[in-house]
């Protein structure tokens, strides 16, 4: 009886203190979020009017890129707000995480689909996941990424009319090597995050023990 007690007292201490570090988690993230959205802006903006001169046809996604830069810093400002008021649901840290996935899947699409070099950022996502301590996040948004990815390869088949047939525009190798990728990030992550909880309790544990030698 003694012992179910202990247990439970401890399984309740380290809830506390996990969210504590998910919250602290979810405002280092949305600070980043916000940073990365402003730096992959300049890039744009540097693009269109410094490399490409501002040209015509570039106008029309350059729109868009400006739309959904906008639409993400609404985004870190809602969570921004909801951590300011101390509105913190477990839901919030999924919520924002499948906001940047299906913003970064949009602007993506508009950008070339799974050539363009914004299919590097899924990796980001997954990296910001860890930040918060939930192996749940890590693995949502490790599917998350993965589910983009592929919807990105199905919209670049389906302009040829050929939906995941034998005829990929995509190679088959270069998905797989992507999506492996994108799912051992989220492997290697979880296991980090593990392993969190066992040094705090070893630690814990070490200065315990001192403290009674003391």
């Amino acid at each position: 009886m003694m012992l179910s007690e202990t247990a439970a007292r401890e399984q309740r201490q380290w809830f506390i203190v996990g969210r504590w570090q998910e919250y602290e988690g979810e405002s280092r993230t949305n600070l980043l979020r916000i940073i990365a959205v402003g730096a992959f802006y300049i890039i744009e903006l540097l693009r269109f009017y410094v490399f490409q001169k501002g040209t015509a046809e570039q106008l029309p996604f350059h729109r868009h890129a400006t739309m959904v830069a906008v639409a993400w810093t609404m985004v870190g400002l809602a969570v921004l707000l909801c951590l300011r008021m101390r509105i913190f649901p477990a839901a919030l840290k999924y919520a924002s995480t499948a906001c940047d996935v299906l913003l970064l899947t949009a602007l993506a699409a508009l950008a070339g689909g799974p050539f363009s070099a914004l299919v590097h950022v899924y990796f980001l996502v997954i990296v910001l996941a860890a930040l918060r301590f939930s192996l749940g996040l890590v693995w949502f948004a490790t599917i998350a990424g993965m589910a983009g990815y592929w919807a990105l390869v199905g919209l670049e088949d389906s302009k040829t009319s050929r939906w995941f047939d034998a005829n990929h525009v995509v190679p088959p190798t270069t998905q797989l090597v992507t999506l492996l990728s994108l799912a051992m990030t989220g492997v290697v992550l979880g296991q980090v995050v593990r392993r969190v909880k066992g040094m705090a309790e070893d630690y814990a544990r070490r200065m315990a023990a001192a403290e009674k030698t003391a």
